[in-house]
């Protein structure tokens, strides 16, 4: 999932957006890739990280982190972790969905075009968005679309959590809501404070 989250993050010109909230949503995408790997559980008074198959490379990066600072709260991992675009995007160049275009200047990052146009960002989009009525859709595809929708990945716009998708992420449900309010938080703090971010608030995920 957080693969599929970074491929909304190529840009036109074939660079990863800057975006903050972008690495943040792929962040999230690997704990919800985690979860629904059964190896992150929430307990009634913990969260517990579980031996298991692995679950992507944003993910294992995110497992990392947690090892070496096993008291890090969850929300702080979403919004400041040392993981995300980079390994997203050597997951899809690896898979061959992206083609890397390296940058001859050092001061450039380097840029990526997708394999088959299907896999773009422009074709992408629009099937994200999860229309209202019918049957609710899959855990992962759900999740997906909460995401993407905080992030403004579907188009550039913000908008806020839908609790019908929240309530159809199923196992996952705990882990994207808590992520949709870091996100949605983070971005509104970052843009009229500039500095001050929600870890700085203590919330106690």
């Amino acid at each position: 999932m957080a693969a599929h989250l970074a491929l909304l993050c190529l840009q036109a010109d074939g660079r990863l957006t800057p975006s903050r909230s972008a690495g943040q949503a792929v962040r999230a995408g690997g704990l919800v890739d985690l979860v629904l790997a059964g190896r992150l559980v929430e307990e009634a008074d913990a969260v517990d990280l579980l031996p298991g198959p692995e679950a992507g490379p944003v993910a294992e990066g995110l497992v990392a982190e947690v090892d070496a600072d096993p008291g890090r709260p969850l929300a702080d991992l979403v919004e400041r972790g040392r993981t995300g675009l980079a390994e997203a995007a050597g997951e899809l160049v690896g898979r061959g969905l992206w083609v890397a275009r390296a940058s001859l200047l050092p001061w450039r990052p380097d840029r990526y075009r997708p394999a088959d146009p299907s896999s773009s960002r422009s074709a992408l989009a629009p099937a994200v968005a999860v229309p209202t009525g019918g049957a609710d859709p899959a855990p992962e595809r759900a999740a997906t679309a909460v995401l993407a929708t905080v992030a403004g990945l579907v188009d550039g716009r913000f908008a806020e959590a839908d609790e019908r998708l929240l309530a159809a992420c199923g196992p996952a449900e705990w882990v994207t809501r808590m992520a949709a309010e870091v996100i949605t938080v983070s971005r509104r703090w970052h843009d009229s404070l500039g500095t001050t971010t929600i870890a700085d608030l203590g919330t106690p995920w």
